[in-house]
C-alpha cells in the first residue's frame, strides 16, 4: 500500500468513523462542562458556604468560651481561694471551649488559604483545558467536513463501479 492511500470497500467504514468521532466530541464537551461545573461548585463552597459556616461556628465558640469563663470565675470566687472539684471541672470546661475555638479559627484560616491555592492551581491547569476546548472548536467542524467529503466521494466512486467489481 502506498502512503496516503487506503483500501476502503464501502463508505460505511467512513460513516462509522464519523459517528464515533461525533460521539467522542460529545463526550469531550460534556466532560469539559462537568469539569467546569465541578470547579465552580468547589470554589463557591470554599469561598462561600464553608467560610460562612466556620464564621458562625467561631461565633458560637466565642460565646461558649465567654460562658465558660464566666462560670469558672463564678465558681472560683464563690469558693474564695479553696480548690474544689467544681472549680477544676469549670477550668476543664473553659480549656475545652478554648481548644474548640482555636480549632475552628485554624479551620477557617486553612479554608481561606485553600480557597486562594485552589484558584491559583485551577488557573494553571485550566489553560490546558481551554487549549483542548479551543482545539475541539477548531478541528471538529473541519474534520466532520472532510469526512463528509470522503463519504460523498466514496459513494460517487462506488456508484460508478459495476456490481460485483468492487
Amino acid at each position: 500500500m502506498s502512503q496516503g492511500s487506503a483500501r476502503i470497500e464501502s463508505p460505511e467504514i467512513i460513516r462509522n468513523l464519523r459517528g464515533r468521532f461525533v460521539a467522542f466530541n460529545d463526550i469531550c464537551r460534556n466532560t469539559l462542562m462537568a469539569v467546569d461545573a465541578s470547579i465552580k461548585r468547589t470554589s463557591e463552597w470554599l469561598k462561600g458556604e464553608r467560610q460562612v459556616q466556620l464564621k458562625l461556628e467561631l461565633r458560637k465558640c466565642e460565646n461558649a468560651v465567654n460562658l465558660a469563663q464566666n462560670e469558672y470565675n463564678r465558681v472560683k470566687f464563690t469558693n474564695a481561694g479553696k480548690a474544689s472539684q467544681a472549680e477544676i471541672d469549670a477550668k476543664k470546661a473553659l480549656d475545652r471551649q478554648k481548644r474548640k475555638k482555636e480549632e475552628t479559627e485554624s479551620m477557617l484560616e486553612r479554608t481561606k488559604k485553600w480557597a486562594t491555592l485552589f484558584d491559583a492551581e485551577i488557573e494553571k491547569s485550566h489553560a490546558s483545558v481551554r487549549a483542548f476546548s479551543i482545539q475541539l472548536d477548531g478541528t471538529t467542524p473541519r474534520a466532520l467536513s472532510r469526512l463528509d467529503t470522503m463519504i460523498e466521494k466514496l459513494e460517487e466512486y462506488f456508484g460508478h463501479i459495476p456490481p460485483g467489481k468492487a
